[in-house]
């Protein structure tokens, strides 16, 4: 057998290892269903291999991707 064993680390340590905040972590991880939880819902553990399949989730910014796009997009007024 090699070195094969997994390594948990928590919610707190993966948000510092992302950039981002826990609460960003904590959801992106119910909603992908990745990582293990408690009971109550709660994230206890991410693998260390869980975080490349986490980072693809989270946007650069808060908010709506879609609307932050709209926004930043200039629109032509019509001349009466």
């Amino acid at each position: 057998m090699g070195d094969d064993a997994v390594v948990y680390i928590s919610g707190q340590e993966a948000a510092k290892r992302l950039g981002v905040a826990p609460i960003t972590v904590s959801r992106v991880a119910r909603r992908t269903g990745i990582g293990v939880f408690v009971e109550d819902g709660r994230l206890a553990a991410l693998a260390t291999t869980d975080l490349p399949r986490l980072r693809p989730h989270i946007h650069e910014t808060s908010g709506n991707p879609v609307w932050i796009a709209a926004a930043k997009k200039k629109t032509r007024r019509k001349r009466a």
